[in-house]
Protein backbone atom coordinates (compact mmCIF):
# COMPACT_ATOMS: atom_id res chain seq x y z
CA UNK A 1 0.00 0.00 0.00
CA UNK A 2 1.24 3.53 -0.73
CA UNK A 3 0.68 5.80 2.15
CA UNK A 4 -2.08 7.38 1.40
CA UNK A 5 -3.57 4.00 1.21
CA UNK A 6 -2.55 3.56 4.47
CA UNK A 7 -3.79 7.01 5.50
CA UNK A 8 -7.70 6.71 4.13
CA UNK A 9 -7.54 3.26 5.47
CA UNK A 10 -6.93 4.28 8.75
CA UNK A 11 -9.23 7.24 9.32
CA UNK A 12 -11.82 4.85 8.12
CA UNK A 13 -11.17 2.47 10.71
CA UNK A 14 -10.91 5.70 13.30
CA UNK A 15 -14.32 6.90 12.13
CA UNK A 16 -16.69 4.16 12.14
CA UNK A 17 -15.70 3.19 15.52
CA UNK A 18 -17.09 6.77 16.56
CA UNK A 19 -20.65 5.44 15.78
CA UNK A 20 -22.44 4.09 18.73
CA UNK A 21 -23.92 1.25 16.58
CA UNK A 22 -19.83 0.25 16.19
CA UNK A 23 -19.25 -3.72 16.12
CA UNK A 24 -16.13 -4.56 14.33
CA UNK A 25 -13.19 -3.24 11.88
CA UNK A 26 -10.67 -4.56 10.22
CA UNK A 27 -7.99 -3.56 7.83
CA UNK A 28 -6.53 -5.60 5.16
CA UNK A 29 -6.56 -8.32 7.25
CA UNK A 30 -9.01 -11.30 6.89
CA UNK A 31 -9.28 -13.13 4.52
CA UNK A 32 -12.63 -13.31 2.72
CA UNK A 33 -13.32 -16.78 0.54
CA UNK A 34 -14.83 -17.37 -2.39
CA UNK A 35 -17.36 -20.00 -3.59
CA UNK A 36 -16.91 -23.04 -5.81
CA UNK A 37 -13.40 -21.91 -6.82
CA UNK A 38 -14.07 -18.72 -6.88
CA UNK A 39 -11.20 -16.25 -6.08
CA UNK A 40 -11.19 -14.93 -2.33
CA UNK A 41 -10.27 -11.13 -1.19
CA UNK A 42 -8.49 -8.92 1.24
CA UNK A 43 -11.11 -6.06 1.63
CA UNK A 44 -9.04 -3.17 2.41
CA UNK A 45 -11.74 -2.17 5.14
CA UNK A 46 -14.51 -4.18 6.28
CA UNK A 47 -16.59 -3.01 9.31
CA UNK A 48 -19.99 -4.00 10.82
CA UNK A 49 -22.26 -1.64 12.77
CA UNK A 50 -25.63 -2.93 14.63
CA UNK A 51 -28.57 -2.92 12.24
CA UNK A 52 -26.41 -2.75 9.07
CA UNK A 53 -25.12 -5.91 7.14
CA UNK A 54 -20.65 -6.42 7.31
CA UNK A 55 -19.88 -3.39 4.63
CA UNK A 56 -16.52 -3.15 2.86
CA UNK A 57 -14.87 -0.31 1.82
CA UNK A 58 -12.13 -0.23 -0.91
CA UNK A 59 -9.62 2.75 -1.46
CA UNK A 60 -9.37 3.73 -5.18
CA UNK A 61 -6.07 5.15 -5.73
CA UNK A 62 -4.53 3.60 -9.11
CA UNK A 63 -5.57 3.04 -12.12
CA UNK A 64 -7.53 -0.51 -11.26
CA UNK A 65 -8.38 -2.38 -14.12
CA UNK A 66 -12.29 -2.50 -14.99
CA UNK A 67 -12.31 -5.94 -14.92
CA UNK A 68 -11.36 -6.26 -11.48
CA UNK A 69 -13.74 -3.65 -10.34
CA UNK A 70 -16.64 -5.35 -11.64
CA UNK A 71 -15.37 -8.74 -10.48
CA UNK A 72 -14.61 -7.11 -6.88
CA UNK A 73 -18.75 -6.06 -6.96
CA UNK A 74 -19.88 -9.01 -7.95
CA UNK A 75 -18.02 -10.86 -5.54
CA UNK A 76 -19.02 -9.00 -2.53
CA UNK A 77 -22.60 -8.29 -4.01
CA UNK A 78 -22.69 -12.10 -3.42
CA UNK A 79 -21.49 -12.41 -0.06
CA UNK A 80 -24.01 -9.69 0.66
CA UNK A 81 -21.60 -7.15 1.75
CA UNK A 82 -22.21 -3.71 0.08
CA UNK A 83 -18.91 -2.53 -1.19
CA UNK A 84 -18.18 1.31 -0.94
CA UNK A 85 -15.53 2.27 -3.38
CA UNK A 86 -13.49 5.49 -1.71
CA UNK A 87 -11.89 7.85 -4.28
CA UNK A 88 -8.69 9.66 -3.35
CA UNK A 89 -6.50 12.05 -5.49
CA UNK A 90 -8.88 12.73 -8.33
CA UNK A 91 -11.07 15.63 -8.69
CA UNK A 92 -14.19 14.39 -10.60
CA UNK A 93 -15.02 17.06 -12.38
CA UNK A 94 -11.61 16.80 -14.63
CA UNK A 95 -12.37 15.67 -18.11
CA UNK A 96 -9.38 13.26 -18.19
CA UNK A 97 -10.53 11.75 -15.49
CA UNK A 98 -9.18 7.90 -15.44
CA UNK A 99 -11.27 5.39 -16.80
CA UNK A 100 -11.23 2.86 -13.98
CA UNK A 101 -12.24 6.44 -11.90
CA UNK A 102 -15.35 6.79 -14.22
CA UNK A 103 -16.45 3.08 -14.16
CA UNK A 104 -16.18 2.94 -9.84
CA UNK A 105 -18.78 6.31 -10.10
CA UNK A 106 -20.87 4.72 -12.89
CA UNK A 107 -21.52 1.48 -10.85
CA UNK A 108 -22.23 4.05 -7.56
CA UNK A 109 -24.87 5.15 -9.85
CA UNK A 110 -22.77 8.50 -11.25
CA UNK A 111 -21.93 9.23 -7.14
CA UNK A 112 -18.37 9.72 -6.39
CA UNK A 113 -17.41 9.22 -2.88
CA UNK A 114 -14.18 10.55 -1.38
CA UNK A 115 -12.95 11.05 2.22
CA UNK A 116 -11.30 14.51 2.39
CA UNK A 117 -10.29 16.98 5.00
CA UNK A 118 -13.99 18.33 5.29
CA UNK A 119 -15.81 14.71 5.44
CA UNK A 120 -13.37 13.88 8.27
CA UNK A 121 -14.24 16.81 10.22
CA UNK A 122 -17.74 16.46 9.79
CA UNK A 123 -17.35 13.00 10.70
CA UNK A 124 -15.81 13.85 14.01
CA UNK A 125 -18.02 15.97 15.04
CA UNK A 126 -21.37 13.62 13.83
CA UNK A 127 -19.11 10.90 15.64
CA UNK A 128 -20.31 9.07 12.72
CA UNK A 129 -18.85 8.14 9.16
CA UNK A 130 -19.70 10.90 6.17
CA UNK A 131 -18.50 10.85 2.99
CA UNK A 132 -17.94 13.24 0.36
CA UNK A 133 -20.51 12.81 -2.47
CA UNK A 134 -19.87 14.37 -5.60
CA UNK A 135 -23.07 13.80 -7.88
CA UNK A 136 -22.98 13.54 -11.27
CA UNK A 137 -25.15 13.86 -14.49
CA UNK A 138 -25.29 11.16 -17.04
CA UNK A 139 -22.76 13.76 -18.70
CA UNK A 140 -20.25 13.10 -16.21
CA UNK A 141 -20.41 16.75 -14.75
CA UNK A 142 -20.77 17.34 -11.44
CA UNK A 143 -24.31 19.04 -10.53
CA UNK A 144 -24.03 18.55 -6.53
CA UNK A 145 -21.52 17.81 -3.74
CA UNK A 146 -22.89 16.75 -0.22
CA UNK A 147 -21.46 15.56 2.99
CA UNK A 148 -23.60 12.00 3.31
CA UNK A 149 -23.50 10.00 6.20
CA UNK A 150 -23.19 6.22 6.12
CA UNK A 151 -26.44 5.47 7.01
CA UNK A 152 -28.32 7.60 4.70
CA UNK A 153 -27.17 5.73 1.51
CA UNK A 154 -29.02 3.54 0.08
CA UNK A 155 -28.27 -0.28 -0.31
CA UNK A 156 -30.32 -1.95 -2.86
CA UNK A 157 -30.16 -5.52 -3.63
CA UNK A 158 -28.43 -5.47 -6.65
CA UNK A 159 -25.55 -3.71 -7.41
CA UNK A 160 -23.47 -1.01 -5.22
CA UNK A 161 -25.00 1.42 -2.48
CA UNK A 162 -25.33 5.23 -3.80
CA UNK A 163 -27.17 8.44 -2.30
CA UNK A 164 -29.01 9.49 -4.99
CA UNK A 165 -29.59 7.37 -8.15
CA UNK A 166 -28.64 9.60 -11.15
CA UNK A 167 -28.80 7.29 -13.74
CA UNK A 168 -32.20 6.99 -13.16
CA UNK A 169 -34.86 7.41 -16.61
CA UNK A 170 -36.99 10.56 -16.61
CA UNK A 171 -40.39 9.49 -15.54
CA UNK A 172 -41.59 13.15 -16.00
CA UNK A 173 -40.80 12.64 -19.79
CA UNK A 174 -41.94 8.95 -20.27
CA UNK A 175 -45.51 10.92 -19.00
CA UNK A 176 -45.43 13.70 -21.25
CA UNK A 177 -45.04 11.33 -24.12
CA UNK A 178 -48.41 9.90 -23.51
CA UNK A 179 -50.04 13.25 -22.85
CA UNK A 180 -50.81 13.20 -26.80
CA UNK A 181 -52.56 10.23 -27.17
CA UNK A 182 -54.61 11.10 -23.61
CA UNK A 183 -55.72 14.10 -25.54
CA UNK A 184 -56.41 12.01 -28.76
CA UNK A 185 -58.41 8.80 -26.97
CA UNK A 186 -60.31 11.87 -25.30
CA UNK A 187 -60.96 13.34 -28.94
CA UNK A 188 -62.24 10.02 -30.43
CA UNK A 189 -64.54 9.32 -27.22
CA UNK A 190 -66.04 12.54 -27.94
CA UNK A 191 -66.39 12.94 -31.31
CA UNK A 192 -67.06 9.18 -32.11
CA UNK A 193 -70.42 6.74 -30.38
CA UNK A 194 -67.18 4.46 -29.60
CA UNK A 195 -66.80 3.29 -32.86
CA UNK A 196 -64.09 3.93 -34.35
CA UNK A 197 -63.22 3.98 -38.38
CA UNK A 198 -60.31 4.57 -40.51
CA UNK A 199 -61.58 7.95 -41.27
CA UNK A 200 -61.35 8.53 -37.11
CA UNK A 201 -57.14 8.84 -37.76
CA UNK A 202 -57.47 11.95 -39.78
CA UNK A 203 -59.12 14.13 -36.94
CA UNK A 204 -56.70 16.48 -35.56
CA UNK A 205 -55.29 15.76 -32.12
CA UNK A 206 -54.98 12.16 -33.53
CA UNK A 207 -52.62 12.97 -35.83
CA UNK A 208 -50.53 15.08 -33.26
CA UNK A 209 -50.51 12.25 -31.26
CA UNK A 210 -49.23 9.49 -34.35
CA UNK A 211 -46.72 12.61 -35.49
CA UNK A 212 -45.16 12.47 -32.17
CA UNK A 213 -44.12 9.23 -32.18
CA UNK A 214 -40.36 8.01 -33.13
CA UNK A 215 -40.96 6.51 -36.57
CA UNK A 216 -43.51 7.10 -38.22
CA UNK A 217 -46.71 5.49 -39.25
CA UNK A 218 -47.91 6.19 -42.61
CA UNK A 219 -50.63 3.43 -43.36
CA UNK A 220 -54.33 4.36 -42.79
CA UNK A 221 -55.12 0.80 -41.27
CA UNK A 222 -52.00 0.35 -39.39
CA UNK A 223 -52.82 4.21 -37.86
CA UNK A 224 -56.45 2.39 -36.62
CA UNK A 225 -54.82 -0.81 -35.28
CA UNK A 226 -52.54 0.60 -33.23
CA UNK A 227 -54.64 3.60 -31.98
CA UNK A 228 -57.34 0.65 -30.49
CA UNK A 229 -54.16 -0.93 -29.19
CA UNK A 230 -53.36 2.24 -27.16
CA UNK A 231 -56.70 3.15 -26.31
CA UNK A 232 -56.99 -0.63 -24.19
CA UNK A 233 -53.50 -0.25 -23.01
CA UNK A 234 -54.42 3.00 -21.46
CA UNK A 235 -57.95 1.96 -20.23
CA UNK A 236 -55.93 -1.06 -18.54
CA UNK A 237 -53.00 1.29 -17.26
CA UNK A 238 -56.08 3.23 -15.54
CA UNK A 239 -57.69 0.18 -14.07
CA UNK A 240 -54.31 -0.80 -12.90
CA UNK A 241 -53.85 2.53 -11.12
CA UNK A 242 -56.67 2.70 -9.07
CA UNK A 243 -58.91 5.04 -11.17
CA UNK A 244 -60.57 3.37 -14.16
CA UNK A 245 -61.36 4.97 -17.27
CA UNK A 246 -63.10 3.00 -20.45
CA UNK A 247 -60.84 5.05 -23.58
CA UNK A 248 -61.89 2.22 -26.24
CA UNK A 249 -65.69 2.20 -25.69
CA UNK A 250 -68.10 4.44 -24.11
CA UNK A 251 -69.52 2.25 -20.62
CA UNK A 252 -68.10 -0.72 -20.31
CA UNK A 253 -68.50 -0.67 -16.39
CA UNK A 254 -64.75 -1.93 -15.51
CA UNK A 255 -61.32 -3.18 -16.99
CA UNK A 256 -62.33 -6.82 -17.49
CA UNK A 257 -65.39 -6.10 -19.31
CA UNK A 258 -63.59 -3.97 -21.91
CA UNK A 259 -60.37 -6.09 -22.43
CA UNK A 260 -62.97 -9.33 -22.98
CA UNK A 261 -65.15 -6.92 -25.62
CA UNK A 262 -61.27 -6.02 -27.33
CA UNK A 263 -60.10 -9.56 -27.39
CA UNK A 264 -63.57 -10.80 -29.17
CA UNK A 265 -62.83 -8.81 -32.64
CA UNK A 266 -60.67 -10.84 -34.32
CA UNK A 267 -57.63 -10.00 -36.52
CA UNK A 268 -55.01 -7.29 -35.18
CA UNK A 269 -57.00 -6.82 -32.10
CA UNK A 270 -56.36 -10.53 -30.47
CA UNK A 271 -53.00 -10.07 -32.31
CA UNK A 272 -52.21 -7.31 -29.84
CA UNK A 273 -52.93 -9.91 -27.04
CA UNK A 274 -49.43 -11.12 -26.28
CA UNK A 275 -48.26 -7.68 -25.70
CA UNK A 276 -52.02 -7.19 -23.32
CA UNK A 277 -50.51 -10.40 -21.50
CA UNK A 278 -47.13 -8.88 -20.70
CA UNK A 279 -48.99 -5.37 -19.53
CA UNK A 280 -51.22 -7.69 -17.38
CA UNK A 281 -47.94 -9.51 -16.28
CA UNK A 282 -46.11 -6.43 -14.79
CA UNK A 283 -48.77 -4.95 -13.17
CA UNK A 284 -51.38 -5.06 -10.13
CA UNK A 285 -53.89 -6.29 -13.19
CA UNK A 286 -52.67 -9.86 -12.58
CA UNK A 287 -54.80 -9.44 -9.39
CA UNK A 288 -57.58 -6.76 -10.63
CA UNK A 289 -59.00 -8.61 -13.32
CA UNK A 290 -61.35 -11.88 -13.51
CA UNK A 291 -59.79 -15.00 -13.69
CA UNK A 292 -61.39 -15.47 -17.07
CA UNK A 293 -59.69 -12.82 -18.69
CA UNK A 294 -56.25 -14.66 -19.04
CA UNK A 295 -58.23 -17.58 -20.37
CA UNK A 296 -60.19 -15.30 -23.25
CA UNK A 297 -56.10 -13.86 -23.64
CA UNK A 298 -54.68 -17.29 -24.25
CA UNK A 299 -57.60 -18.25 -26.89
CA UNK A 300 -56.85 -15.02 -28.45
CA UNK A 301 -52.89 -15.46 -28.50
CA UNK A 302 -54.11 -19.13 -30.03
CA UNK A 303 -56.08 -18.15 -32.75
CA UNK A 304 -54.34 -15.37 -33.91
CA UNK A 305 -50.47 -16.51 -35.21
CA UNK A 306 -49.72 -13.04 -35.82
CA UNK A 307 -48.95 -11.40 -32.51
CA UNK A 308 -47.70 -8.18 -31.59
CA UNK A 309 -43.77 -9.09 -29.99
CA UNK A 310 -40.78 -7.52 -29.24
CA UNK A 311 -39.56 -6.10 -32.80
CA UNK A 312 -43.24 -5.45 -34.21
CA UNK A 313 -43.42 -1.55 -34.76
CA UNK A 314 -46.33 -1.43 -32.54
CA UNK A 315 -44.24 -3.26 -29.36
CA UNK A 316 -41.47 -0.85 -30.38
CA UNK A 317 -43.90 2.21 -30.69
CA UNK A 318 -45.70 0.66 -27.57
CA UNK A 319 -42.19 0.35 -25.62
CA UNK A 320 -41.27 4.12 -26.11
CA UNK A 321 -45.17 5.36 -25.02
CA UNK A 322 -44.79 3.24 -21.53
CA UNK A 323 -41.53 1.89 -21.15
CA UNK A 324 -42.12 1.38 -17.36
CA UNK A 325 -44.11 -1.57 -18.70
CA UNK A 326 -42.38 -2.27 -22.41
CA UNK A 327 -38.80 -1.36 -21.81
CA UNK A 328 -36.78 -4.20 -20.81
CA UNK A 329 -33.60 -1.95 -20.04
CA UNK A 330 -35.74 0.49 -18.60
CA UNK A 331 -37.76 -1.44 -16.42
CA UNK A 332 -35.16 -3.04 -15.15
CA UNK A 333 -33.22 0.12 -14.40
CA UNK A 334 -36.78 1.31 -12.72
CA UNK A 335 -36.72 -1.55 -10.43
CA UNK A 336 -32.93 -1.56 -9.54
CA UNK A 337 -33.71 2.42 -8.57
CA UNK A 338 -36.78 1.69 -6.47
CA UNK A 339 -38.33 3.93 -8.60
CA UNK A 340 -41.08 1.45 -10.63
CA UNK A 341 -44.32 3.59 -10.37
CA UNK A 342 -46.71 0.90 -8.29
CA UNK A 343 -49.17 0.88 -11.42
CA UNK A 344 -46.15 -0.79 -13.23
CA UNK A 345 -45.17 -2.88 -10.64
CA UNK A 346 -48.05 -4.18 -8.07
CA UNK A 347 -46.81 -1.99 -5.59
CA UNK A 348 -48.32 0.81 -4.22
CA UNK A 349 -45.90 4.08 -4.39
Amino acid sequence: MSAAHEFICAELDRLVRRDVRFQAVEIDRTYVAGDQGQRGRYPDVRFRWEGFPECVCEVQLSNTFQPEISERGMFYEGKGMPLIWVLHGVEPRLDNLPSSFRDVILRHKNNAFALDREAIAASESENTLILKCFLLDKGGSVVETHWVRFDALRFPNRGLPYFRNMLLPDIGSFRARRLPWIDALKELKEETDGNWYTSNMAMPRVVRAFDALPRPMVDAEDRYDFARLVAITMTLLSEAGGHYQDLVYRQKPNATAALNTFLSRGGPQQGCAEAIRTLVDRSPLAGKLKPTVREHIMRAIAAEPNQVRPRHPFYDALSWLVPEIFDDVVREELELGEALPGWASGRSR
